[in-house]
């Protein structure tokens, strides 16, 4: 009867409903979430990615889409012991807030709706996660793989897809000290830095593929050290 009632629900009504539930779930941690920003650099140390921006379908509205969330990721400081939402600092990615519409990958297909391509950054952000030892709360694998190898510009297993109300990228700061983000956008790429006050030891990050009929197994390895496994279908 519940499951009955969730369908013939208003997709909005759906979304507002998923987004009560992790009130009352967030309730339960001890962890802070805070906006905080400085133009200056709160350290001398800095870890540093950049990724090419594929050009293709929807690409001038994905670069938009891009800027946008950098401008609100931008200088952000995440304090010892808080946690980084990408949805509560980004916001809804509706035409109202400024998005444009863009490629998602949604329940197996390939789609368009507003916010589309903004995956790339939360990708960025958790491979930089996973780099630089940092806690995953939530992350979430695309649940297919679109790219051949030549056209690859990140390794599989380092995406991190988002669905507003429903999947979220949630980085705890376990250091004793800040870490601050910063970020520029570029027509051809998206570059990222995390700067900090004392020294981050890199993990060594590795993802170890088993070819199936139907798909492949990812195996997420930090230190020789298995984080976790994911599927994606082939196309």
């Amino acid at each position: 009867m519940k499951q009955q009632l969730r369908k013939w629900l208003p997709h909005d009504w759906k979304i507002q409903l998923k987004l009560l539930q992790r009130y009352f779930n967030e309730q339960k941690t001890q962890y802070s979430y805070s906006k905080n920003y400085s133009l200056e650099n709160i350290g001398e140390h800095k870890i540093e990615l950049r990724q090419i921006i594929k050009k293709g379908e929807f690409h001038h509205n994905k670069i938009h889409n891009l800027q946008i969330a950098g401008s609100k990721i931008n200088n952000l400081i995440i304090e010892s012991n808080e946690v980084f939402s990408f949805w509560k600092l980004i916001g809804k990615p509706s035409k109202k807030n400024g998005f444009k519409e863009g490629r998602n990958l949604i329940k197996n297909n390939i789609s368009s709706d507003f916010g589309g391509g903004i995956c790339q950054f939360s990708s960025i952000l958790y491979f930089l996660a996973l780099q630089s030892g940092l806690k995953i709360i939530e992350r979430f694998p695309h649940s297919i793989d679109i790219y051949k190898e030549d056209k690859r510009f990140t390794p599989l297993g380092s995406d991190c897809t988002v669905v507003y109300g429903y999947k979220d990228l949630q980085i705890h700061n376990p250091f004793s000290f800040p870490i601050q983000l910063k970020c520029s956008v570029s027509e051809n790429e998206l570059f990222i830095s995390l700067i900090s006050p004392d020294k981050i030891v890199l993990n060594e990050i590795k993802f170890n593929y088993s070819e199936t009929e139907k798909g492949v197994w990812v195996e997420t390895v930090s230190n020789d050290k298995t984080l976790l496994k994911n599927f994606y279908i082939r196309l």
